[in-house]
């Protein structure tokens, strides 16, 4: 079995010490009981697109420091997504931290047209796939979801795990619910969901329903809308894969250049 921990909470808008210092308090019960801790997108600061404030390079440290620490203490992986400046450039930066100290990351693609994060984040051009006891992972961050081309599973290297960290708003909660499941039909895999709740900086309501879904579209597990929470799920390694010999979607899909 794998646990996988769902931190679900409001992020005050751009302040990154206030937001880590919560979080604190929310993460410490989980040292010692669960394999990987998912937040949500632009945890630190929430969802804006003010990079010259929320990109400065003291803060970014802080956060990296921050999530290093976490890991450490809690002996889990912590993944979430941050706003991070390379030379003149900024990225909706997905990270993935690892207790021993190793340091992935994944640069958000798919940038929200309906908001001005295409004409302030540089979009990533590269897929990833992590490895954490066993599990292959694929991170995306939030509007991704709506692209299944881009969350495709590979026939000869399968994901087993896709971890989506969002600020979805409630007024679309139905299609962050269906997106989330559809991926995990398709891609015959479990599917984490992580949202924040709120309201952000820009006026907009977020009621989370942070979610588990596993590979035959069934619900896992699910923090309530509108909760700051953190909730903890068991998802089977065995019963993934028995499943995948049983009914074997992965040998049928198309092998596209």
């Amino acid at each position: 079995m794998f646990s996988v921990s769902l931190v679900q909470y409001a992020p005050v808008w751009e302040e990154v010490r206030l937001n880590l210092s919560r979080l604190d308090d929310m993460i410490r019960p989980l040292s010692g009981k669960t394999d990987m801790i998912v937040l949500c997108e632009m945890f630190p600061t929430g969802f804006s697109m003010n990079v010259e404030k929320i990109c400065n390079r003291e803060d970014a440290d802080a956060t990296l420091r921050w999530m290093k620490r976490q890991a450490v203490a809690t002996g889990a992986i912590i993944a979430g997504s941050m706003a991070a400046a390379e030379g003149d450039r900024f990225y909706n930066r997905f990270y993935w931290i690892c207790p021993d100290g190793n340091i992935g990351h994944y640069d958000k693609r798919h940038l929200f047209i309906m908001s001005d994060e295409p004409q302030r984040f540089t979009q990533g051009t590269e897929r990833k796939q992590f490895e954490w006891r066993g599990w292959q992972v694929k991170p995306i961050v939030c509007y991704d979801v709506r692209f299944p081309e881009w969350c495709r599973n590979s026939r000869s290297n399968p994901y087993d795990l896709m971890l989506c960290v969002a600020s979805w708003p409630a007024v679309r909660s139905d299609a962050w619910l269906t997106l989330l499941k559809a991926r995990a039909l398709e891609n015959q895999c479990f599917v984490v969901g992580a949202n924040r709740v709120g309201t952000d900086g820009n006026g907009l309501k977020h009621q989370g329903n942070s979610i588990v879904y596993g590979p035959k579209g069934e619900i896992v597990g699910q923090i309530p809308e509108n909760s700051e929470a953190v909730a903890t799920f068991e998802l089977s390694f065995d019963e993934l894969h028995d499943f995948r010999k049983k009914f074997p979607v992965l040998d049928s899909m198309d092998v596209l250049k």
